[in-house]
């Protein structure tokens, strides 16, 4: 988002900008998460300090150096394929190799020469495991649970395929052009359901899958993220054909995940059932 912000507004001063840091308690042994107030530390650094703490924070790898997926990454709903502090998410590693990137232009730009070799050098690293341990041979996967179970792949009867990792491969640029290619392919073929007017998640749902994935199997199969369409995670599918410059496919998803053509006709709405996002 600060990359974003400067690029955009070209505003470099907000940099320097000084914010307070929040504390909270650490969790418990077996704690998963709690709900409580934090409060405002008397601690403050700049938001460059800020950025560059939570990038170094986030620097945590499992064993096939992708990034540890904890209780959850984009999608909280896998609340436990890495609870054990083991399993790793293929989705981040996409996501933070971007964020390396594109901070790495502001290091730089901020006069810290040394980080932005750093988060280069992190990219590299993680773009190299990510070539090595995430391709499942027509796609990429989706996570691996704490005991290295993959998840997102061909071995799995359901959730065999992800639409998040393949888009981000694209997004990104971390993954092989030729195989980001035909992941969305794959992406293209068992994901974008022309005749429901839908772009699924990933398929197929969850329903006895072992290992528990985490809350998602709470929802009825083919129901919000459990196997449905949850816009927010697939519309960067159509980013993803957009940036590859198949702008006939990107506008067709966007026209497949538009809210509006969800609610045009009673028949349509009585399909989705609930607000089209």
């Amino acid at each position: 988002v600060t990359h974003h912000y400067i690029t955009t507004v070209g505003d470099t001063g907000i940099l320097d900008e000084m914010i307070p840091f929040i504390e909270g308690r650490e969790l418990h042994a077996g704690e998963e998460s709690y709900y409580d107030m934090p409060l405002i530390s008397d601690e403050t650094a700049s938001l460059y300090e800020h950025c560059v703490r939570s990038i170094r924070y986030g620097l945590k790898f499992g064993e096939h150096g992708l990034p540890l997926m904890g209780c959850g990454d984009w999608n909280d709903g896998m609340n436990l394929v890495g609870i054990g502090g083991k399993g790793e998410s293929v989705w981040l590693a996409f996501f933070l190799y971007d964020i390396l990137i594109k901070f790495a232009s502001v290091a730089e730009d901020h006069g810290d020469p040394d980080f932005a070799s750093f988060c280069r050098e992190q990219a590299r690293q993680l773009r190299e495991n990510i070539r090595m341990h995430a391709w499942d041979g027509n796609w990429y996967r989706r996570a691996y649970f704490d005991d290295g179970t993959p998840l997102g792949s061909s071995l799995n009867k359901e959730c065999t395929i992800d639409a998040l990792p393949q888009s981000w491969s694209v997004i990104s640029q971390a993954g092989d052009p030729e195989r980001s290619h035909r992941a969305m392919e794959e992406v293209n073929q068992r994901l974008v359901d022309r005749k429901l007017k839908m772009v699924r998640l990933f398929t197929p749902a969850f329903d006895t899958f072992e290992p528990n994935p985490g809350y998602i199997k709470g929802y009825v199969p083919g129901v919000r993220e459990n196997g449905g369409q949850y816009t927010h995670g697939v519309i960067w599918t159509a980013f993803a054909c957009a940036i590859m410059g198949e702008t006939e496919r990107a506008w067709e998803i966007f026209d497949l995940l538009n809210p509006v053509n969800h609610g045009s006709s009673a028949n349509d709405a009585d399909i989705y059932k609930v607000e089209p996002y």
